[in-house]
C-alpha cells in the first residue's frame, strides 16, 4: 500500500515538472521571438526617426567609417549609439516610461534636473581674473566647424526646473568664468568693429528674474541676473551700447512676456527688446498693428520634457503668437551648407506639439538674409544670437533694409569680414542669460578671431 502511494508521488512529481518545463521552454522561445522581433524593427530604417520632438534635437546619424575609427573601435560604438538613439517608436517607449515612474509613488515635485551651482556674482566695479583664454577640449572640439564648414554643436541644454503657479522656470547659475570669457569677447568685437559699425549688447532675463520676485528667486536657489547684467555691463567697453531689457520685461511681467512650458520668451517680450534697440538708435519703433498677428495654440516646449514630461505643464499649453512684417522673404544657409529659401514667420498650424517656437526664421540656421524692398535708405544690421534671437528678428525687417541672421552655434564664416565686405551698420548681440557661459562665449569668439 506504501508502495504505491510512493509510486503515484514520485508519477506525480515527474508529470509535474514535465508541465513545468513544456511551459519553461515556451517561455523561453516566446521571449527570443520578442527579442528577434524588437531587433528586427529596429534595423528597419524607414521607421527610424530622424529627429526627437520631446529633446527638441536632431538624433545621431549613422557613422561613417574612417581606418583610425575602426581600428580604435570608436565606430563600432558609435553604430551603437545610432542604434539606441534612433530606435523606432522612441518617442512612444519614452512617454511611456514617463508615465509608469508616475505610478511608482508622489508625483508633486516642483524640481527637476541638476542644482543650479552658480558662483558669487561680484560687484559691478569688480576688477576681472585675468585669465588666459582657455583651450578647446577634445569634447568641444566636435562643436567646431569640420573642414568643410559644417558644425555639430550641441543642442540647448536646460538646467534645473522649478515648476510653481502651473508653469515652469529654469533655476539660474552665474558663471563667473563665462561672465568674463563673454566681456572679453565683446570687446574684442567692439574693438575689430571700431570706426567700422555701431555694436549694441542686449542681455536677455530669463522667465524667472522676470516674473518672480528676488527673494523667492534665492530661496529656490537661482542666482540674480540683475547682479550678473550689472557685473557684465560694468566691464563693456564704452563703445559698445548696452541695451537693457530687464527692468522693462518686469514693468510689464504681468503680460504674456515668456512661454510657461518653454525656456523662450515670446513674441511680445522680444518686441519690448526691440523698442528699446530702437530708442537708443534715436528711432521709431514699428508699432505691433504694422504686423500681420497669428496664433498657434497647443504648444508644448522644452519645460515638459526636462521635468519627466509633468502634468502640470501637459494640461496648461501655451499658444505662440507671432507678428510678420511687411516681408516674409528670406534666404538662408543651412548646416550642410545648402542655400534655400523660406519665410521670416512661418506657418506652424501643422507643426507638432513641441515644434510651434520653430515658426520665427526658419529655426537656427547658421546664415540668414531677409531683403525688406519696401525699405529703400540702404539700412543694415547683423544680428548674432542663440535661439532667442529667432522671436526677435522679425521686428527688425520693417526697421531695415537688410537684416542678416548669425547663429553662432553654426556659423563657420567670420563675423568681421561679413561686416566690412556687406557695408553692415549695426552688429547687434542678443543673448539670455544663460548664455553667459564659457562654451557660449568661446564659440562667440571663434566667429571673431
Amino acid at each position: 500500500m506504501n508502495t504505491n502511494k510512493k509510486e503515484k508521488k514520485e508519477k506525480f512529481i515527474l508529470k509535474n515538472n514535465a508541465v513545468h518545463k513544456r511551459f519553461w521552454q515556451i517561455g523561453i522561445r516566446t521571449f527570443f521571438v520578442f527579442l528577434f522581433v524588437i531587433a528586427f524593427l529596429g534595423l528597419l530604417l524607414p521607421l527610424r526617426p530622424k529627429e526627437s520632438e520631446l529633446e527638441k534635437r536632431e538624433l545621431s546619424k549613422f557613422p561613417k567609417p574612417t581606418v583610425s575609427t575602426v581600428l580604435n573601435g570608436e565606430f563600432f560604438s558609435d553604430i551603437s549609439t545610432w542604434y539606441a538613439d534612433t530606435f523606432p517608436f522612441r518617442e512612444t517607449l519614452m512617454s511611456a516610461n514617463a508615465k509608469m515612474k508616475k505610478l511608482y509613488g508622489i508625483t508633486t515635485q516642483e524640481i527637476y534636473g541638476d542644482a543650479a551651482q552658480g558662483d558669487e556674482i561680484p560687484d559691478a566695479d569688480a576688477e576681472m581674473e585675468t585669465t588666459p583664454t582657455p583651450e578647446v577640449t577634445p569634447e568641444e572640439e566636435e562643436d567646431l566647424p569640420e573642414e568643410d564648414g559644417t558644425i555639430h554643436a550641441e543642442p540647448e541644454k536646460l538646467g534645473k526646473i522649478y515648476i510653481a503657479d502651473n508653469r515652469g522656470f529654469e533655476l539660474y547659475g552665474f558663471s563667473r568664468a563665462g561672465a568674463d570669457a563673454y566681456i572679453n569677447m565683446m570687446n574684442s568685437a567692439a574693438a575689430q568693429l571700431k570706426d567700422i559699425a555701431t555694436v549694441y549688447d542686449i542681455l536677455v532675463p530669463t522667465s524667472i528674474a522676470v516674473i518672480v520676485d528676488e527673494e523667492n528667486q534665492q530661496k529656490v536657489g537661482s542666482n540674480s541676473q540683475e547682479d550678473t547684467f550689472a557685473y557684465v555691463n560694468g566691464h563693456l567697453d564704452a563703445s559698445i551700447n548696452q541695451v537693457g531689457v530687464l527692468d522693462t520685461l518686469k514693468k510689464h511681467n504681468s503680460e504674456y512676456l515668456y512661454f510657461k512650458t518653454d525656456h523662450h520668451w515670446t513674441a511680445d517680450g522680444a518686441y519690448y527688446a526691440y523698442r528699446e534697440l530702437m530708442k537708443a538708435k534715436g528711432m521709431t519703433a514699428s508699432a505691433l498693428t504694422d504686423y500681420t498677428r497669428t496664433e498657434y495654440p497647443g504648444f508644448i516646449g522644452s519645460f515638459y520634457q526636462y521635468s519627466n514630461q509633468s502634468d502640470t505643464l501637459k494640461n496648461n499649453p501655451d499658444t505662440v503668437v507671432a507678428y510678420t512684417p511687411t516681408c516674409n522673404d528670406l534666404t538662408y544657409t543651412d548646416t550642410d551648407g545648402n542655400q534655400k529659401t523660406g519665410h521670416v514667420v512661418s506657418d506652424a498650424t501643422q507643426y507638432s506639439e513641441g515644434n510651434k517656437y520653430l515658426c520665427f526664421i526658419c529655426g537656427d540656421q547658421p546664415y540668414e538674409r531677409i531683403d525688406n524692398p519696401n525699405i529703400t535708405d540702404g539700412s543694415s544690421c547683423v544680428v548674432i544670437k542663440e535661439s532667442y534671437g529667432n522671436a526677435f528678428v522679425p521686428f527688425l525687417v520693417n526697421s531695415y533694409q537688410t537684416v542678416h541672421v548669425v547663429d553662432y552655434r553654426y556659423f563657420s564664416g567670420n563675423l568681421i569680414d561679413l561686416v566690412k565686405e556687406n557695408g553692415i551698420q549695426d552688429v547687434i548681440y542678443v543673448n539670455n542669460a544663460n548664455a553667459l557661459i564659457e562654451s557660449a562665449a568661446k564659440n562667440m569668439t571663434r566667429i571673431i578671431s
